[in-house]
């Protein structure tokens, strides 16, 4: 922790060689005194003028504090903020940023401490910043050939991932071990860590499931084994967002009966498609064995069948019964009558 570093004893002093109006405009705009950034109509608005008006305001008063920023101690901060960058790899996501330092300041416990540093950084206009978009989240970089390396390892690593998508579901964002990879991986949004910690592509539902049929998926493929579709339910609802909407039983059950990745093997059990399990009830099942392997005795018949799926043994030995299906023939062996 650098106990040298104040940003509240920085920003009042900053803010103490403007005239009334254009500190009360910074406040609004940064949002030093309640964390709310305002837009130049919002403080327009309250102040009853134009919003070109507060932004003459705004610029006068930046102008006015750059004028004694090496004065104000606030160089230090700065250049503790460069060095963070500059051993993590040049950029930083603005959420992690403002988390890291919480642990490097003296005062990291007073409110509103990220609009603070960002008041001081703008004013420095170093390093820079770049605000959110469709792409990536707002984050900090030393300059522009630091934000090329991100955004070039970021577009490799997609293309990468894309090749090898198979073997790249279920990592974990560990697996990048590398800490300026992940430093780098946490400023995009085109990766995504689910709450199983499986690592991948946003848009693959495999890692970042948005809907019932999709994250029935992820639970069946984390279970390895079918699952009712009650059951299911209960693990979405168990592992999934509190804020997302309740994936209700019957609505599972709807959407998986008609989807091709799910096999029903029971009453509302399903399973995965690429598990290689064989759908149908226990009659079905095993006619469709027979067919396969041809006329089979009861117990070699039973192994058949208990490879494909995990039936009861009784079930099995009685639907061998159903003489409307399965014919015994005098050698003991079955053979089905479909």
């Amino acid at each position: 922790m650098s106990k040298n570093i104040n940003v509240s004893k920085m920003v009042t002093s900053l803010m103490s060689v403007l005239d009334a109006r254009q500190k009360e405009v910074l406040e609004c705009r940064y949002g030093l005194k309640d964390g709310d950034f305002n837009t130049l109509a919002e403080v327009g608005e309250k102040y009853g003028v134009t919003r070109e008006r507060i932004r003459q305001i705004e610029a006068s008063g930046l102008h006015d504090v750059r004028n004694v920023f090496a004065k104000s101690g606030s160089e230090d901060l700065v250049k503790l903020v460069k060095t963070h960058l500059k051993n993590i790899g040049g950029v930083r996501r603005d959420l992690l940023l403002m988390s890291d330092l919480k642990l490097m300041v003296s005062d990291s416990k007073i409110p509103h401490l990220e609009n603070k540093v960002h008041f001081v950084l703008d004013v420095a206009k170093e390093p820079k910043f770049s605000q959110e978009s469709d792409t990536h989240y707002s984050y900090w970089y030393l300059n522009d050939d630091a934000k090329k390396k991100a955004n070039s390892f970021n577009v490799n690593l997609v293309k990468a991932m894309e090749k090898d998508r198979k073997n790249q579901i279920s990592k974990k964002a560990d697996d990048l071990q590398d800490l300026i990879a992940l430093n780098y991986v946490s400023v995009s949004k085109k990766f995504h860590v689910n709450e199983y910690g499986d690592f991948g592509l946003s848009h693959w539902p495999e890692v970042n499931p948005r809907t019932v049929k999709d994250w029935s998926y992820v639970v069946l493929k984390k279970n390895e084994k079918p699952l009712h579709f009650s059951e299911i339910a209960k693990h979405i609802n168990k592992v999934r967002k509190t804020e997302e909407k309740v994936a209700h039983p019957q609505t599972v059950h709807n959407e998986l009966i008609k989807d091709e990745r799910f096999v029903l093997v029971g009453r509302g059990t399903y399973g995965l498609q690429e598990f290689g399990i064989m759908p149908g009830t226990a009659k079905e099942v095993i006619s469709k064995v027979l067919e396969k392997h041809g006329p089979m005795k009861p117990q070699e018949l039973l192994k058949f069948v208990l490879a494909e799926r995990a039936f009861k043994k009784n079930t099995i030995f009685i639907n061998l019964q159903n003489k409307k299906h399965f014919k015994r023939g005098d050698d003991g062996r079955y053979t089905t009558l479909a």
